[in-house]
């Protein structure tokens, strides 16, 4: 596997950009100064039903803003079995934002196929209200269909791996397919997940691939010097099965017994969300938990600031962004070591623990509650901040796209 690992990019920023400190190259003067055109075509991406959905694709685009001019097309299905395409459009934060949605055709079999026809029709009607892209950014298997898309525009398209299908070894033959097409046609491939090129051998798929952290907004997610911590311990999430949140339940109900003080303090929508309160209420006293429902980021980021510990004991994740955005507020986390968190976390900076070992959880929440972890917590906050902020991530992408369009154009640049 051809795998790209550079700590120093040898293209050069726009120079609203310099204090990158990119190296400038002659021959690709002329392309670095203009901003880039980058398309996001995510596969997730939040919505007014869904919020949560995605955020970490929305913190991927935010930074790449930084740095180049971003347009955002969602696409995705909806229930009805009627192939008409719906659109509507949005500003978020000076992004335009184009979300179409299609039904499904009623006719047996025809499905790819409508389904192909709308995400040009889509994509057609950005190009022509926002202009040709230079780069399209898209997502896991759904480059695939991307790609199939946009073939005839000869457009370079770079992915990002975010699924945990890979973790998991749940990559069936189809999906393999798909990734192997994506992959072996992508100008770059960027996984979340700082070791996902020894998974991607094990199925013998070969990509340009570069790590590529999630992004935090770290004028929101920031630590408060000498804060009085609360005897609250923290949980966001949407309620998946894969983060354990019944693991969470169980060991809380332990240390409640010898905490009274102790609140369980739930961030988080998701279908599952009814089924763990439900959890809660049979195993925990009334007043020692607190379901929020979704909170805007600012809201959550004060819980981090004031809670004992943040708790993420899930089975599998690649680099979950509220773990982050938890260690960015200076808030001490447990969590487990499985996929890309253990680039994240170290000993040093959290509480590790093994998935579904209910006596290490309930111990390491003792710990947070009590103070007595010994993190160096101004440290952690400070380096998590430098190293996921969109000022860093922004830099990445920016190399990536030159590099991309740079090879596209090939000898055009001679």
């Amino acid at each position: 596997m051809s795998i790209l690992i550079q700590a120093e990019s040898d293209h050069p920023v726009h120079e609203h950009n310099r204090q990158f400190g990119v190296t400038e190259k002659r021959e690709t003067r002329a392309l670095s100064e203009r901003r880039l055109k980058v398309l996001f075509v995510p596969a997730w991406y939040p919505n007014e039903q869904l919020k949560s959905w995605g955020t970490f694709c929305r913190e991927h685009a935010l930074a790449a803003a930084l740095c180049e001019d971003v347009a955002v097309l969602v696409f995705s299905s909806r229930s009805q079995r009627w192939p008409t395409m719906r659109w509507t459009e949005s500003n978020d934060q000076g992004i335009p934002t184009f979300y179409a949605t299609y039904g499904h055709s009623p006719i047996p079999k025809t499905t790819l196929p409508f389904f192909l026809l709308h995400l040009r029709r889509a994509l057609r009607r950005v190009i022509r209200k926002w202009g040709r892209p230079d780069i399209i950014h898209t997502q896991d298997t759904h480059a695939y269909y991307v790609m199939r898309a946009v073939e005839h525009l000869k457009i370079p398209v770079v992915v990002s791996q975010h699924w945990s299908g890979f973790i998991t070894r749940s990559v069936t033959p189809t999906i393999l397919r798909q990734y192997n097409y994506a992959f072996t046609h992508a100008a770059r491939v960027l996984p979340a997940n700082k070791f996902a090129d020894v998974l991607y051998r094990q199925y013998g798929l070969t990509a340009r691939v570069r790590w590529l952290p999630n992004a935090i907004a770290t004028d929101t997610f920031r630590a408060t010097p000498a804060v009085l911590r609360k005897p609250w311990l923290l949980h966001a999430s949407g309620f998946t099965y894969h983060k354990r949140f019944p693991d969470i339940v169980r060991a809380f109900a332990r240390v409640r017994r010898d905490r009274p003080a102790a609140v369980l303090q739930i961030v988080g929508e998701g279908s599952n969300r009814h089924e763990c309160e439900e959890l809660a209420r049979r195993e925990l006293p009334p007043d020692s938990f607190h379901f929020h429902g979704f909170l805007p980021k600012s809201e959550l980021a004060e819980l981090m600031r004031q809670a004992s510990g943040f708790l993420l004991p899930s089975e599998t994740e690649n680099l979950p962004c509220v773990l982050i955005e938890a260690m960015a507020c200076g808030c001490p986390v447990l969590t487990t070591r499985v996929g890309g968190i253990t680039a994240l976390v170290g000993e040093d900076d959290g509480i590790l623990v093994d998935v579904g070992n209910i006596d290490q959880i309930a111990d390491g929440m003792y710990r947070l509650l009590d103070g007595a972890h010994g993190f160096d917590i101004d440290r952690m906050s400070r380096e998590v901040q430098a190293q996921y902020s969109h000022e860093a991530v922004g830099r990445i992408l920016h190399e990536e796209y030159q590099k991309a369009v740079t090879e596209a154009l090939g000898p055009c640049l001679a």
